[in-house]
């Protein structure tokens, strides 16, 4: 397998997401089986409930929909980019969570993220259902963390006597946050294992380094940080020679996920295995 070396002298994986609201089930599936044929590290999901704000008149649900994935498929690892916290509360985001990771036997990741303001574009659908967001950043920083912290106790072996009967994962999943700000990538690097960031964010290289800083302080080192960056698929950016991949990789990126927004293209997918 091709790989480079990230600035952490781990090895870059290459993942790709998929919009399964851009295409009937059947071009999904196929998609999904693709990739776990090309050698892609992981397959990711997104969590809206909506499909308006991408142009699509539909939007299966995010755990649903990993779970059908993780049934047709055997080896790939599954992840969420990302869960919004307000969309569940704590007890159903640990049951629908563990649901999956049993079902896949444990190849889960959980991407969260803190949501939008309410005044945000994506609010849309939130408004739509009567779900309420949070109006600053910080309460919505803080929520996510207090509700990872009910999750986590539900998951705990000593947890309440009133969770006796909750499912628990196979396997605790990796948790990693979607950041768009130092302080958030600060929280992520302190209480969970790494961050996801888009490509083009202008303070790129200082939220990735704010997270490292806050994970090294807690842990002590930057073994198990998972620091991912996600950039729209082309076949070319999975090439370790790229310019691209050698500038996030560069950066401390450990996996680089390729985004398919609009109907997948099974071909450019499949053509990423010569670099994987």
């Amino acid at each position: 397998m091709a790989c480079t070396q990230s600035g952490l002298g781990v090895p870059v994986i290459v993942d790709l997401q998929i919009n399964p609201a851009a295409a009937e089930w059947s071009l999904i599936v196929d998609a999904v089986r693709a990739a776990e044929d090309a050698g892609f590290g992981s397959v990711w999901n997104m969590d809206h409930f909506s499909g308006a704000h991408f142009g699509n008149q539909n939007m299966p649900e995010c755990f649903s929909t990993l779970a059908a994935w993780a049934s047709v498929t055997s080896r790939i690892g599954l992840g969420s980019l990302v869960v919004n916290v307000m969309n569940r509360e704590p007890g159903l985001l640990a049951n629908a969570v563990s649901t999956v990771q049993n079902i896949s036997g444990g190849r889960l990741t959980l991407g969260i993220g803190a949501g939008a303001s309410p005044n945000s574009p994506y609010a849309a659908e939130h408004r739509a259902l009567n779900i309420g967001l949070l109006p600053t950043m910080a309460q919505r920083h803080a929520r996510l963390v207090e509700v990872m912290d009910i999750v986590h106790h539900i998951w705990s072996t000593n947890r309440a006597e009133k969770y006796n009967g909750f499912p628990t994962p196979c396997v605790v999943p990796t948790v990693v946050v979607g950041v768009n700000s130092r302080a958030l990538a600060s929280i992520a690097g302190a209480r969970f294992a790494g961050i996801n960031v888009r490509f083009n964010h202008e303070d790129r290289v200082g939220i990735i380094n704010a997270a490292k800083e806050s994970y090294v302080a807690t842990h002590g080192s930057l073994k198990g940080f998972d620091a991912s960056v996600w950039i729209h698929h082309r076949a070319e950016l999975a090439d370790p020679t790229h310019p691209e991949h050698v500038q996030f990789a560069s950066e401390g990126f450990t996996r680089i996920i390729l985004l398919s927004i609009k109907t997948p293209d099974n071909a450019a997918i499949s053509s990423t295995a010569k670099y994987l």
